[in-house]
């Protein structure tokens, strides 16, 4: 304080600095002094000059520094773009050259990590990848050469675990366009003679039940857990997209809707049942007494609710109406009506709190009842 009391001093010429107190200068918090230039050692001064310019050297030259280090970081980053892009041009060569084989399957975990990456959600790097993944979309049948049990058995279970994981919906999607594209390879392949084709416990395992093991994983994590990272949408694709596993698809889902889990996770397993159904296939069709069935009970469990939701109700009621005109447009007969479904169905005139609120409930549960096959 005092030598920047005397630097002041020296620099107004003493006469208006002396007049001044310290409270003016460096603030309130300040003891006043008298400040007299006689007591001004000469020399003194000169090192504390040196001092200060010393400081401000040793500033400047941190600065200058932090600056030197920042570029230099930059241009790091901007060589390991460089490098990385390199090295995606080396894999899409190799993605090109050798097809949709065994090699493409165990570096396509590390591609979906590369789309995941928060640090690299946009840029070449990323679009480099994405050029990748759509080359191999675009690949010829001759191209599509890869051994779907190898893939099973080796790299399907670390894809299946990226799809549960990650939160990015575009790497998300291109990981279940890989599935689809694998299992169409498989689809597509000739049926092997009897003697090659495999077996457990004596019984012949059919295609669609291998193809359903690539996606059984993810239904079952969309309906049991809690915190699922996927959406309905995607289990819409695989139904619209691979027709072959719709009655896979029906039995697991008719089953969900009797286990013990969530309200919600069954009126999920209602909304996929729902969008199989609107297909009208008949191999789903031919199971609409187990459908009935588990409509049925999970029907009483909603009208035996404390609070019933209606809306929920009406979805159930629907599902069972929509299974009947389906099967009465394919010629596939319904004797009768489970008794599990008749019940319940009996009982929505009776519940005031619906029947009063919402008479179409009670109609379309008339209609399930009375209808003609």
């Amino acid at each position: 304080k005092q030598w920047y009391q005397r630097r002041v001093a020296i620099t107004a010429g003493g006469v208006a600095a002396e007049e001044k107190s310290g409270d003016e200068i460096m603030g309130d918090d300040i003891e006043e002094e008298d400040i007299n230039l006689s007591d001004a050692d000469e020399e003194e001064l000169k090192s504390e000059d040196k001092a200060l310019g010393a400081a401000m050297k040793g500033l400047l030259d941190m600065k200058k520094q932090k600056k030197e280090e920042k570029r230099g970081k930059a241009l790091k980053k901007v060589k390991m773009v460089h490098f990385k892009i390199k090295l995606l041009d080396l894999i899409e060569i190799l993605v090109e050259s050798v097809g949709f084989t065994k090699t493409t399957m165990n570096i396509l975990p590390g591609l979906l990590n590369i789309v995941a990456s928060p640090s690299v959600a946009s840029g070449p790097v990323y679009n480099r990848v994405l050029g990748i993944f759509k080359s191999m979309f675009s690949m010829k049948p001759e191209k599509l050469t890869v051994n779907f049990s190898e893939a099973l058995k080796n790299d399907v279970p670390a894809i299946q675990t990226f799809i549960t994981k990650t939160s990015n919906k575009k790497a998300q999607q291109l990981a279940v366009q890989s599935l689809f594209m694998l299992c169409k390879v498989h689809l597509n392949n000739p049926q092997p003679s009897k003697k090659k084709r495999k077996s457990i416990n004596g019984k012949e395992i059919k295609k669609d039940d291998e193809v359903y093991s690539v996606f059984k994983v993810l239904l079952q994590d969309f309906i049991t857990n809690k915190n699922t990272k996927l959406d309905k949408n995607i289990f819409f694709q695989m139904i619209e997209r691979l027709p072959v596993l719709r009655p896979n698809f029906t039995s697991d889902l008719t089953k969900y809707t009797d286990e013990d889990i969530s309200l919600f996770a069954k009126m999920q397993s209602v909304n996929l049942l729902n969008r199989i159904l609107s297909f009208g296939d008949e191999l789903v069709l031919k199971s609409h007494s187990d459908i009935l069935g588990a409509m049925g009970r999970l029907l009483t469990k909603l009208l035996n609710n404390e609070n019933p939701s209606p809306h929920h109700i009406r979805e159930v009621i629907k599902m069972c109406h929509k299974v009947q005109s389906a099967a009465k447009k394919n010629n596939v007969k319904i004797s009768s009506i489970p008794e599990d479904l008749t019940t319940a169905l009996e009982q929505v005139p009776f519940k005031s709190s619906i029947s009063l609120k919402f008479p179409d409930i009670a109609n379309l549960a008339k209609k399930v009842l009375i209808h003609d096959n």
